[in-house]
C-alpha cells in the first residue's frame, strides 16, 4: 500500500511538473546494415511520464530530413488511442532527423466583470475577444511554438541534418547524437533566432520513471555561449525538454511567446 501511495503521489507531482511532454521514440537510434537499407518504426505520444503512452500525438505531420538534403514522409502511419506509430525505410547512409514541423499556436486568458475566476480559450486574442461575453477584460495571450525531434543514423553519422534553421529556440548537437556515450561528456548548444541563449533551463530525464520513486531529473543551465554539458551515468533512452519565453509590452496581439524543444536521444554503453 505504501508503495502504491508513493507511486500515486509521484504520478501527481510528475503530472504537475511535466504536463504533456511530447516525443518521437524510434525503435533504433543507430543501426547498421550491409544490405543498403533498413526499416525503423517510431512511436509518438504526449505523456506525463517519459515514454509512457498517454495521448496519441498524430504522426501525420511528421517530416523526415534525409542525409542527402531531401525531405520525406513516413511510409505508413497507425493511430491508436494512446499513441501513434509510423514506419520509415532508411536507404542512404547518414543521419536522419525525424521532427514535427514548427507551427505557432495561441492561448488566451481573460476575466469577466462580475464573475469570479479566469477564463481561458485556446485561440489568439482577436478570436477570443470576438467570442468573449460583454464585460470581458484583461486579455493576455501567449503564443507558443514547439519542436519535437529525434535523430536516427544508418551506418555512418553525418552532420547535415543537425544544422539549425535560425528560427525560435533550437538545439544544435555539438556532440553528435550517435556519439553520446555513458560517462562521457556530451555538449549541446541552444540558440534563439540564431543567437546563443544564456541561462536556459534544460531538463533531461532517463526512461523508466514508471519504475522509480524519483524521476531522477537532471537540471542544467546554458552558459554564455548557449552550451550545456551533460555527462550521462547510465546508458539508455532519454527525453530532453527546454523552454524559452519572451514577454512583450508593445504587441497588441501577443503578450508572451513561448518556444520549447523536446528531443529524444539514446546514450550508448561505455
Amino acid at each position: 500500500m505504501k508503495k502504491s501511495l508513493s507511486l500515486a503521489l509521484f504520478v501527481l507531482l510528475s503530472s504537475q511538473a511535466n504536463a504533456h511532454d511530447r516525443w518521437i521514440l524510434p525503435s533504433h537510434f543507430n543501426v547498421s546494415s550491409d544490405k543498403g537499407s533498413v526499416w525503423v518504426t517510431s512511436d509518438t505520444s504526449a505523456s506525463n511520464q517519459v515514454f509512457e503512452y498517454d495521448k496519441p500525438f498524430s504522426a501525420d505531420a511528421v517530416i523526415i530530413q534525409t542525409p542527402n538534403g531531401k525531405t520525406d514522409k513516413p511510409a505508413s502511419i497507425y493511430q491508436g488511442k494512446r499513441k501513434s506509430v509510423f514506419d520509415y525505410q532508411l536507404t542512404d547512409d547518414g543521419t536522419y532527423k525525424f521532427e514535427y514541423p514548427v507551427k505557432a499556436g495561441s492561448f488566451t486568458r481573460y476575466k469577466v466583470k462580475g464573475e469570479e475566476g479566469v477564463k481561458r480559450k485556446r485561440a489568439d486574442k482577436a478570436t477570443t475577444k470576438a467570442d468573449a461575453p460583454a464585460g470581458a477584460h484583461d486579455f493576455y495571450t501567449k503564443q507558443f511554438v514547439s519542436r519535437v525531434e529525434t535523430y536516427v543514423t544508418l551506418n555512418s553519422a553525418t552532420r547535415e541534418t543537425l544544422a539549425p534553421s535560425g528560427q525560435y529556440l533550437e538545439l544544435t548537437p555539438i556532440t553528435h547524437p550517435a556519439d553520446i556515450v555513458q560517462n562521457e561528456q556530451a555538449v549541446l548548444k541552444f540558440t534563439y533566432d540564431g543567437q546563443p541563449v544564456e541561462n536556459l533551463e534544460v531538463e533531461i530525464v532517463a526512461d523508466g520513471t514508471m519504475y522509480r520513486n524519483q524521476p531522477n531529473k537532471v537540471s542544467l543551465k546554458s552558459d554564455a555561449q548557449g552550451m550545456v554539458h551533460f555527462t550521462p551515468t547510465q546508458a539508455g533512452r532519454y527525453l530532453l525538454h527546454a523552454e524559452h519565453s519572451i514577454k512583450f509590452t508593445d504587441n497588441k496581439d501577443v503578450d508572451e511567446l513561448g518556444s520549447s524543444i523536446f528531443l529524444t536521444f539514446a546514450v550508448g554503453l561505455e
